[in-house]
């Protein structure tokens, strides 16, 4: 059993071996940019839904704070012309708004805590970004010169120096020496 399972695991390292040699490393570097990318801007557009959201909880609490202060009128108009039976529907109606608006505060409360959790995780993918944005520009600065290195030091065939030409040279060395002696 160990010998299969030895056989197995260098298959597999053979085959990841080959894989990374496949692919290719730039592209994998821009592909995971661009995810990344399209993740913080889905996460971008969450987040400004929840704003929105918060926002439009925040009018209709002002709303209901506001029928608060207009039934608090009406019971204290109601119990001072002592007519409780106008005073139930508008206790009622109080209670009801009351209910409401801690409902909404506590709705206002979670989505403060989402929007606060959503910023933080989007700051720490932008920093994410930012840091494989300049491996993959450091990456690059690495591909090329290492090509232009190659250009430069490996010369083509054509300015090759032929055996002919090695012949003349030693030939004309051979002349200037006798004509110095």
């Amino acid at each position: 059993m160990a010998f299969m399972t030895r056989l197995s695991r260098l298959m597999r390292a053979d085959l990841h071996a080959m894989l990374d040699r496949l692919e290719a490393p730039d592209l994998v570097l821009a592909q995971a940019v661009r995810e990344m990318e399209q993740t913080l801007e889905r996460d971008r557009r969450a987040l400004a839904r929840q704003e929105r959201e918060r926002a439009r909880l925040g009018d209709q609490k002002a709303a209901l704070e506001s029928t608060l202060r207009q039934t608090a009128e009406a019971l204290e108009d109601c119990l001072a012309a002592g007519q409780e039976d106008l005073a139930r529907p508008v206790v009622r109606r109080r209670l009801e708004t009351e209910r409401r608006v801690g409902q909404l505060q506590q709705r206002l409360r979670e989505l403060e805590v989402d929007c606060e959790a959503r910023r933080q995780r989007l700051a720490e993918q932008e920093s994410r970004l930012a840091d494989l944005r300049a491996r993959a520009a450091l990456y690059q600065e690495m591909v090329e010169p290492e090509e232009e290195v190659y250009r430069e030091t490996w010369p083509a065939s054509s300015d090759a120096v032929r055996d002919a030409d090695v012949e003349v040279a030693l030939l004309q060395a051979k002349r200037q020496r006798g004509a110095a002696s």
